[in-house]
Formats: structure tokens, sequence, C-alpha cells
């Protein structure tokens, strides 16, 4: 019997419902790359044709990219490990000569659609950078708030579509076996001319319960696996922060999402819960203790680190066009500068940044190094709209590396 709501379109997980088989089978018969018996086909065709089921184009290449928490990992043992926590929504971007005024009817250029949430994006730009700095990906995501039936995969289209296109971009999605009723979060992004973004996005919280099993039965022996949480899941995940490097996590963290209170009353415990710390220019002055300028923040953080027993391998500050700066272990500090581009979107910057500099990071690449090709690849992020558009491989990240030392070269005498 079909006991689905009539009032919401059907997706995948409705028609193997109703067909008796699952997810993955009804992908079988839709993309055809996979034998299916033919009472089976016959089964999901007539489930198709009662819920009038039209999967997306996309959603016709969702493949089985999706584990459940313990799950073994079908990568090589050498290759490093990275998995972040935190949302996905459907970003839909507005394109504006400006924002408009109250109560004013404005006409957008363009309106894209794009998978959004600062995880999400960190996850694929660090999938797509490839040889040599290869690395398993994989998401942690689940529900959201149930009272409106906002989820960060629900089982709504958008949220077939969503998964294929991570999927695509080779990010696992970990999240519980039984999706849960719901939509997936909506993201509204205003971006003006000159790349200036305002963002509306829906509330997420993951329960703490999905990160600490994922911890408790995972397995980093011999493994260099680094567990990133994104800003907006630190009031609610920190807790899991030492369970995970208990047991031989590396962990990391950037500023986005940070809510501004509880990053001026509890920031402290950044320094001391995470080996990887990435900020924002503009979040130094919610820290207590810290100067606002970010030249004599770096000079702070390198004497406490010098002088702190528990101190990050890293923390970063991100300083928008001015590049970034860090200060190692060590109290050594470093700076890269950003590559001079035509600014479309600065949405992805800072995830594209992070997302490249873990990559290189967790693959053995010095931090200072690390960041240079982290500033190149935000950098490349602003030249196109929404966050996971551009995705540098590690090629196209030298080479935009390589032409701006040409340019630099000086002029060799007649």
């Amino acid at each position: 019997m079909n006991t689905r709501d009539e009032t919401r379109s059907a997706t995948i997980s409705d028609v193997a419902r109703q067909a008796g088989v699952s997810k993955g089978t009804v992908s079988h018969v839709l993309n055809g790359r996979v034998p299916v018996s033919a009472s089976m086909r016959a089964r999901v065709e007539n489930a198709i044709a009662a819920l009038d089921y039209s999967p997306a184009e996309t959603a016709r290449s969702l493949t089985s990219r999706k584990r459940t928490p313990g799950e073994e990992s079908r990568f090589d043992a050498s290759v490093p490990r990275l998995t972040t926590v935190g949302y996905v929504s459907v970003d839909y971007i507005a394109c504006l000569d400006r924002l408009p005024e109250r109560e004013e009817r404005f006409m957008a250029d363009e309106i894209v659609k794009a998978v959004g949430g600062p995880a999400a994006n960190v996850a694929a730009i660090a999938a797509g950078i490839g040889g040599p700095w290869p690395i398993a990906v994989s998401l942690i995501t689940a529900i959201g708030t149930d009272q409106s039936l906002i989820t960060a995969i629900g089982t709504d289209q958008d949220s077939d579509w969503a998964a294929a296109e991570l999927a695509s971009r080779r990010v696992d999605l970990i999240m519980p076996r039984e999706r849960r009723e719901g939509r997936l979060n909506r993201a509204l992004v205003l971006v003006e001319a000159d790349g200036r973004r305002t963002i509306v996005n829906e509330p997420s919280n993951l329960a703490e319960v999905d990160v600490r099993r994922f911890v408790e039965t995972t397995d980093t022996t011999d493994r260099t696996w680094c567990l990133h949480i994104e800003g907006y899941q630190a009031p609610r995940q920190i807790g899991a922060v030492p369970l995970a490097r208990a047991r031989g996590f590396r962990t990391s963290i950037q500023a986005t999402g940070l809510p501004r209170d509880w990053l001026s009353a509890r920031g402290e415990e950044l320094f001391s819960s995470f080996d990887a710390v990435v900020l924002h220019r503009e979040s130094l002055a919610l820290l207590q203790g810290v100067p606002a300028e970010p030249e004599a923040a770096m000079r702070h953080f390198s004497h406490r680190a010098r002088t702190s027993s528990v101190w990050p391998q890293v923390v970063i500050v991100t300083l928008g066009p001015r590049g970034a700066m860090l200060v190692g272990r060590d109290g050594r500090i470093a700076r890269a500068d950003a590559l001079d581009v035509p600014v479309q979107d600065t949405t992805g910057a800072g995830d594209a940044f992070v997302g490249t500099f873990l990559t290189l990071w967790l693959n053995g690449v010095e931090p200072d190094q690390a960041m240079r090709y982290a500033c190149a690849a935000g950098s490349l992020a602003v030249t196109r709209f929404g966050a996971q558009d551009l995705r540098p491989s590690a090629a196209r990240l030298e080479d935009a590396l390589a032409a701006r030392a040409t340019l630099r070269a000086p002029a060799l005498a007649p």
C-alpha cells in the first residue's frame, strides 16, 4: 500500500519502499549499468509508475557512496582520510548589481542552484585535488530540526540530487541508514557585482551521538585521519573532540558559522581542543585577550605556541584578498599571498582554502607550503559563482602559482 504523503514529490526512497527493494536496486534500474532480473525490474518500474516518480537527471547517477558509521573504507590505508562534520544545503544563488532596498522588487541577473554548506564544500574541494596528494573524503551529516522537517539529507528530490552531486565529486556520505522524512536545508545567497555576498540559511544541528558513534567505531591504526568540524556545529560537537584525539584522529575547525557569543565566551577551547584552527580576521576581535589586528594577533599566537604546553599544531588567520598567515607549533610565523584574480563571488573562498590546506597537510606537506596552495585555491574559487563550481586539481593549483611566479620575475636586461 502506498502511504506516501501526496503533498510532496516521490523520491527514490519512496520507490524502493513501494517496490520492496533497496535504493541501490532502484538506482541500477534507472541507470542501466548493473544487470537486474526481469521480475525485479518490473517491480521497480511498477512502483515508479504508481508513484509518478521523475528522478532529477543528476540523481540518475546516484551511486552507493553512502556509508553508515563504522563501515570500512575501500581506500588503501596509506591514503589520508578527511571526514568533515556539518550540514548539506541546496543554495539558490542570485546575482545582483546591488542588494535591494526594503520593499523593492528586484530582478536578478541569474539564479543558480548549487550544493552548499561549509562542511560539504570543504569535502568536495579536498576530494577534487588529487595526485600527488590523494585523500579519501567523507561527510558526516544527519537530521536537523524535526519540528520543521528540515534535514541535512532528507527524502525529497533535492536531497537525492545533492547526494548524487556529492557522490560524483567523490565524497562519501556517512549518515543513518534510514533517512528521516523531510527536505534538504535551503540557503539564499545574494551576490553583488563586486563579489560580496549575503547568506540567509536555515538552521541545522547534528546530534552529538552521530559523531561519537563514528569516532568510537572507526579504527585509525596506521592511518592519517582528520576529523574536521564546521563552525556551526562546534557548540554541539566539541565534546566529542577529546575522544577523537584520544582515538588517534587529528582534529580541525574553521571559524565559518561559529556563533559570536560562543566564540567570545569559549574561544579558548579552540586552542586546547584542535590540532588545526582556521580563523577569519573578523573573528580575532571576538577572542578574549587576542589583538584584533592580524599581525599583532599572530605575534600573540606565536608567544602562546612557544610557552603553552597545549596548543594547536597550526593556527591560521585568513585575510581575504591579502592571503593568509599562520603560526606553527614552534611559534614560527609564515605568510602567503592571494592571487590577483577577478572577483565574481567570495562565498567559497574560505572553504576552498580549508579543503586544500587540510589535503596537503594530511599528505605531509609543510604547513607554510600547504598555505600557499590553499591561498591559490581560495583565489580561484572567487572567480566563479558558488562554492563548489570550481574544484581545482593539484595541476591547476601548480599552474596558477607558476603563472604568478612568472609575472613577478624581474625582466632580464637586454
